[in-house]
């Protein structure tokens, strides 16, 4: 019958346990004694170590999927300028952003960023909605049509 292996071998460290390991490293502890105390192997220890000496960080790598297109800056203008006129179009968007950007975010980029936050570009009326007056004066119009005069 095999042995179980311990499950937290194959977890992925935290970064407490990261900062953990540094520290007891920089207080003269070995890999393997490190090791014993975490509860991983002494190969984790020595790479998270060698990352720290080698990079000077020990945090995990960014993902693998594409950059985005904006930053946080112009991610938070997209915000103020929706937020500040709803029925903003986002071709209106797209021209208050900051004029030193070069490839303009594409009025997708400025929807997706929208959606991100829970909001979403409305736009603008077409015409004035009637008044009250008005509605009255077609009512109006409208009743003497049906009654044929």
């Amino acid at each position: 019958m095999p042995l179980r292996r311990n499950r937290r071998q194959y977890e992925q460290l935290t970064d407490f346990d990261r900062g953990r390991i540094i520290g007891l490293r920089e207080a003269g502890w070995s890999n393997r004694r490190i090791g014993r105390h975490l509860g991983r192997s002494d190969m984790v220890v020595a790479r998270c170590w060698q990352q720290w000496i080698t990079e000077g960080r020990v945090y995990r790598r960014g993902g693998s999927g594409r950059p985005r297109n904006t930053n946080d800056r112009e991610d938070r203008a997209i915000r103020r300028v929706a937020t500040s006129a709803p029925t903003t179009s986002l071709a209106s968007i797209q021209r208050h952003l900051p004029p030193s950007r070069h490839p303009v975010p594409s009025r997708e980029t400025i929807r997706r960023r929208l959606t991100e936050v829970g909001l979403r570009s409305r736009r603008p009326l077409r015409r004035l909605p009637l008044t009250p007056h008005h509605r009255q004066c077609r009512l109006d119009f409208a009743d003497l049509g049906q009654l044929g005069v």
